[in-house]
């Protein structure tokens, strides 16, 4: 079947051949490069033929991809992926992570990275050597591309239609004609645009975005091809709008240079489309310029025709392409290899990842599992794949070129927030990459309401089942007021304090790709600090007091999706925590006239956290959230040391400085929705309901002691809206929310940056 395919298609070659030939250009533009895909649509509509394809940048993109066999359709499905987006935007893919291997959030806006050069200074890397991450476009050109170029055998000229890119050298300050090599390769370095992607490496040489010399290849396509006509697209003048405050809009215009911008009316037509309303990086409008594309191709397809007599029916084009995509081997890789890494330790530690003892070969998908667990831990700078296909096994063979991140980092943040509980946020960390890695941070938060110490220490060890071994230990202080003001005041009164002190020793293992799980032996030294009304004489009466020294055992089980730890709107987690505690309790009055109470405590408690968020729609997700606790923790002598010590249940970053009785309680069940406008990619009005029903509600008596309520017959209501801008590095929050106890409270505020605190001991 092959075999007669090949004739077919070699005899409607040579009849081609003989007739008039058509080239297609296609400038650069970034995202305005989509209309490129509605031009060849209308122009295949109308049997337009294309015989060749040159372009820049986005135009190297479409027209790799037309040359590579896509259709228009296709083509438009690729750029309007998630895949893509998170290609062109440096998102990693949260179910593609490995989870076990991924740290654990923080408030850390900046890392600040300590470098080693070849005297054995410190220097600090401050600046990333892109804005765009590369590592998720890193493996997917290679899933793209790769069988393409293995059918081509590097040869641009045997593609489906012949195709030629234009990128540039800007060490030898030339262009550099691409026709060879792999076909990924090439594409990515025609639209590596400076500041924006890294280079492409050629030949050992820094390769950047061919619109730097030549924006609009004309005289590439006469030379290498000289067709009887040419059709070029340009996308990238007659723009009026540049946005000077926008980094990538000042380097576009410094320095994207059209070599040749003509097209002699005896040689062929030049396409200038106006798409001055869009932007470089304005995918997600990718419909809107697709059609801009087409309809000016309409509008001029009169005046082609007149110049272009050769058609080439749909059947026919199809046809060529299922011949073509009929001689696409599928990817299998036979072996595995990776160097660059500091020493060769790490190189073997890092090809460890992608092989496995029951297989001999990878798929494509088996090897991406593998290249994202390799970089879900953070410590690779870059990974760059490299497939080679060898025709007499019809296999491939991967290779990787590694940058290891050096040990030490600093991390830089913190919680900016109209309330109380603002902070800063400080680490220094120190992480190896070898067979059993060795990691550790120190954390510091200093904040109005909050301070926390943290040290964390772990081991992962290379087994069947990957494995940890952990050790934390964290101090930490939450203060609440007596009312949370909107602006910082110096002079409020304490109403609590809690005082929470601990050490935990945790043994981790991988349950999959997405979960993991976790059990510890811990010791806890807890004290809080409280009056026992906020209507008092603060200067006539002193706080109470309870300590704890408690003994715990825990294990958790966690899985975990979400595309986002704090606003999230799609993915899911779901949390599950069982802890068992014995130890001794001490409640003492301010006043020497009432006896301190001791107490030996007791008691298991179990928790379940969902979360879960679906995309309903390109602009609307809605979101679930239940949260169980079950506990036989017994009360004490003191309602407000029971209360203050019982389990809170603040779903949002705002409620987490609030000290409110009505959510909490040592057993509840909460849950609520959260439905989502996403007004753009980072841009989202989040509105968020939740209800709160304790198991038996911890009420007071007359002499401050504490009493269990009837069951299940409370519920109190909250509720939340905030418009929120997620930035590559911390979150925008502008909010108002409201709670049903007390009456009328209402609350407004606005924050910014990355709210995570330390762990409580007993949470």
């Amino acid at each position: 079947m092959r075999r007669g395919l090949a004739i077919l298609m070699a005899m409607v070659t040579a009849v081609a051949a003989m007739a008039q030939s058509v080239g297609l250009v296609l400038s650069g533009g970034g995202a305005k490069g989509i209309a490129h895909i509605g031009v060849i649509q209308a122009l295949e509509d109308n049997e337009i033929p294309i015989d060749y394809v040159t372009g820049t940048s986005m135009g190297a993109i479409v027209g790799g991809l037309y040359a590579a066999g896509f259709a228009p359709d296709e083509m438009m499905g690729i750029l309007m992926s998630k895949d893509f987006s998170d290609w062109s935007t440096g998102v990693i893919n949260e179910n593609l992570t490995y989870y076990f291997d991924r740290k654990a959030p923080t408030p850390s806006m900046v890392k600040l990275n300590f470098v080693s050069d070849d005297s054995v200074k410190l220097k600090l890397d401050l600046l990333p050597s892109s804005l765009i991450n590369p590592l998720p476009m890193n493996f997917g050109f290679l899933e793209l591309f790769t069988p393409y170029t293995a059918q081509c055998g590097g040869d641009f000229n045997r593609l489906f239609v012949p195709f030629r890119c234009v990128a540039s050298d800007v060490f030898n300050k030339r262009k550099l004609v691409l026709g060879s090599g792999g076909l990924g390769e090439a594409i990515r370095a025609s639209m590596s645009f400076p500041i924006v992607f890294k280079p492409q490496y050629i030949n050992g040489l820094p390769i950047f975005d061919g619109g730097i010399y030549d924006n609009f290849p004309v005289d590439v396509m006469r030379t290498t091809f000289a067709p009887e006509f040419v059709l070029g697209v340009d996308v990238s003048s007659g723009s009026s709008k540049i946005d000077m405050n926008s980094l990538v809009d000042q380097v576009e215009t410094m320095i994207i240079q059209d070599e040749n911008t003509e097209i002699p009316d005896s040689v062929g037509i030049k396409m200038v489309l106006n798409l001055s309303d869009f932007g470089l990086l304005d995918f997600p409008k990718a419909r809107a310029i697709y059609q801009i594309g087409y309809d000016r191709t309409i509008a001029i397809i009169d005046s082609i025709k007149g110049r272009v007599d050769r058609r080439v029916s749909r059947q026919t084009r199809e046809f060529e392409r299922e011949v073509f995509k009929s001689r696409t081997p599928k990817v299998i890789f036979d072996s595995v290899s990776v160097s660059g890494a500091k020493n060769p330790k790490q190189n073997d530690y890092l090809r460890h990842l992608f092989i496995h003892r029951e297989r001999d070969t990878l798929n494509v998908e088996q090897a991406k599992v593998a290249y994202y667990r390799a970089i879900t831990s953070g410590k690779l700078k870059d990974f760059v794949p490299h497939a080679e296909y060898k025709p007499e096994s019809k296999m491939f063979t991967l290779g990787f070129d590694a940058k290891v991140r050096d040990n030490v980092s600093v991390g830089v943040g913190g919680w900016l927030s109209s309330s109380t509980n603002s902070m800063m946020y400080l680490s220094l960390n120190y992480n190896t990459l070898s067979y059993n890695s060795f990691d550790a941070s120190v954390d510091g938060w200093l904040g109005q309401s909050y301070y926390a110490g943290r040290l964390l220490a772990r081991v992962a060890f290379n087994t069947q089942r990957p494995t940890e071994l952990q050790l934390e230990a964290a101090v930490s202080k939450q203060k609440f007021y007596e009312s949370d003001m909107l602006f910082y005041e110096d002079e409020l009164p304490t109403f609590i304090i809690n005082n929470d002190r601990y050490a935990r020793l945790n043994f981790g293992c991988a349950i999959g790709r997405r979960s993991r799980l976790t059990v510890g032996l811990g010791y806890g030294y807890l004290h809080d600090r409280f009056y026992q009304s906020n209507v008092v004489d603060y200067s006539a009466v002193g706080q109470d007091n309870a300590y704890y020294k408690l003994w715990q055992a825990r294990a958790s089980f966690e899985r975990n999706s979400l595309n986002h730890e704090i606003y999230p709107t799609n993915g899911s987690r779901l949390r599950l925590t069982a802890i068992g505690v014995k130890g001794e309790s001490e409640y003492s009055p301010w006043t020497n006239s009432e006896p301190a109470v001791f107490g030996d405590d007791a008691w298991i408690q179990g928790e379940l956290q969902w979360d879960k968020y679906a995309n309903l729609h390109h602009h609307f997700s809605l979101g679930f959230r239940a949260d169980v606790v079950a506990s036989t923790r017994p009360l004490m002598s003191n309602y407000t040391a029971t209360i203050v010590q019982a389990t809170a249940f603040t779903p949002t970053p705002a409620t987490a400085n609030y000290f409110n009785p009505d959510f909490r309680s040592n057993s509840f069940v909460a849950g609520g929705v959260v439905p989502i406008w996403k007004v753009m990619d980072n841009l989202q009005l989040r509105t968020e309901f939740y209800a709160f029903v304790p198991f038996r509600r911890i009420e007071e008596n007359e002499n401050h002691s504490p009493k269990y309520g009837k069951w299940f017959n409370h519920i109190s209501y909250m509720g939340e809206a905030a418009v929120v801008y997620n930035f590559p590095f911390a979150s925008l929050s502008i909010y108002g929310n409201y709670l049903s106890y007390p009456s009328r409270n209402w609350n407004f505020g606005i924050s910014f940056g990355l709210f995570f605190t330390a762990q409580r001991f007993l949470r």
